[in-house]
């Protein structure tokens, strides 16, 4: 069931549960009130009959034919039967054709309420207690109120079908009304069924109605996510293109080196070049495996164990490996500016995210200086721990500052320096999920500065 369907059956299911209950207190209301105006109808007949019988002060002999006739008629244009006992003694004066006995205990409650109304067998009874100077009655008048049971019957037909009609009325406009409401979303969904990978440039047009809607919404947010697609589909084909570029050329290299290495027998000096040199690619194509397995990492969405992590732990770390890799480089720390606040050095991350993103940086700081000192230094800026690594290397062009970040970018300046452009892309990765403010400054020929400032 689409959701058309949905909407109309569900407001209707509504709108049958309101309107039933209206209706049906509706009805009872007014039997409860019909029956108490007849009650009230009674016992102003009983004030009458005690007239009637009573304004004498004797009781009328029930065989005076004068008496029989007015009787009659009274009895004919109040179309109820009455019948008056004795309230001391329950002596019956006056008899009705009712089939119905009144027992002692509803005459006794008569006698003490004054006035009583109650119902037997469907039929309404209303007593009396009426004193005469001749002594004490009880009148009771009853009948069945057939013009209200009439009336009863009428509103619930009515109601009845005023319900069955409003439910059709209430579905039918309810699908009219559903048809009209989803209507654009008919819309939206046929101009998305469009788009490919092809035309992922393409964009839902939104609607010219003014004010803002779930559908102006659902458009704003389906055009969102085609942007981003469209971006992401547009890294992935760069990326794969830049990879496959990548990775060809180490093994290339690697191809090659053993091509000519099987043309002819070569002395152990000869081999022992070509293998450093196979060595060699085979470490650059490593390392390019290696970045893309952690770039490949990072798109993952699943939630990082974030900790507290101390970055001068890290950083000396960092700092005792390259030792090894590159002795000839010194690598310095110097963290006097926060001697006196180290709980700046204590933040709340990824310990094996951020000494990926802190290595990267250094890294490319030694190898862009090499031999020159490269110097780490750490100081407060706001309450916040700032940490500069400062390179002596030959720096960077300025219109190239805004690209190092870009997937596998290498610089005209730098292409002699082994890399795969992966690292500062990496690095960027890092840093926006840790929320770490990068700057970079650098001037070129006297070395670069970058900046990291953690939240």
């Amino acid at each position: 069931m689409n959701l058309k369907n949905k909407l109309a059956r569900n407001s209707t299911l509504l709108f049958a549960f309101i309107l039933g209950l209206v209706l049906i207190g509706s009805f009872l209301l007014f039997k409860s009130h019909r029956k108490d105006l007849y009650y009230e109808k009674l016992e102003d007949n009983a004030l009458i009959t005690a007239f009637f019988y009573f304004e004498k002060d004797e009781i009328r002999k029930m065989d005076s034919v004068s008496y029989k006739d007015i009787e009659t008629q009274f009895n004919k244009i109040a179309n109820q039967s009455i019948r008056i006992y004795n309230a001391k003694t329950k002596k019956l004066y006056l008899r009705d054709d009712v089939p119905v006995v009144l027992s002692d205990r509803n005459l006794k409650a008569i006698s003490r309420d004054q006035i009583l109304h109650f119902t037997i067998n469907q039929r309404q009874f209303s007593g009396l207690y009426y004193k005469d100077n001749q002594g004490d009655f009880i009148i009771v008048v009853s009948g069945i109120d057939d013009v209200g049971n009439q009336q009863l019957e009428m509103l619930a037909i009515v109601f009845f079908s005023f319900y069955l009609a409003g439910i059709a009325l209430n579905y039918l406009l309810g699908r009219f009304l559903a048809r009209q409401t989803f209507r654009p979303f008919a819309d939206v969904i046929s101009k998305v069924n469009t788009i490919t990978t092809e035309n992922l440039h393409s964009r839902l047009e939104m609607p010219t109605v003014s004010g803002k809607d779930e559908i102006k919404e659902l458009i704003t947010t389906f055009n969102y996510l085609l942007e981003r697609l469209e971006k992401g589909v547009a890294i992935q084909k760069n990326f794969l293109k830049n990879a496959s570029h990548e990775l060809k050329t180490p093994l290339t290299f690697i191809i090659g080196d053993i091509d000519v290495s099987l043309q002819h027998p070569r002395t152990n000096a000869q081999y022992e070049e070509v293998l450093k040199s196979l060595r060699k690619d085979t470490f650059h194509l490593k390392s390019t495996l290696d970045g893309l397995l952690i770039l490949s990492g990072l798109e993952l969405s699943e939630p990082d164990q974030m900790e507290m992590v101390r970055i001068d732990e890290i950083l000396w770390n960092i700092i005792e490996k390259k030792n090894i890799e590159y002795p000839e480089v010194k690598v310095t720390l110097n963290l006097d500016a926060i001697a006196n606040n180290e709980d700046l050095l204590s933040v709340n991350g990824n310990r094996h995210m951020l000494f990926i993103a802190l290595y990267n940086i250094i890294d490319n700081a030694i190898k862009f200086s090499f031999p020159l000192q490269v110097n780490v230094v750490a100081s407060e800026n706001q309450g916040k721990l700032l940490l500069k690594i400062i390179d002596q290397g030959s720096g960077i062009d300025e219109k190239d500052i805004a690209s190092i970040f870009d997937l596998f970018f290498r610089s005209d300046r730098t292409r002699h320096i082994q890399g795969q452009g992966l690292g500062l892309f990496i690095t960027m990765q890092i840093l926006k999920r840790h929320n770490i403010a990068l700057t970079v400054d650098s001037e070129l020929e006297k070395g670069t500065v970058f900046s990291l400032l953690f939240p």
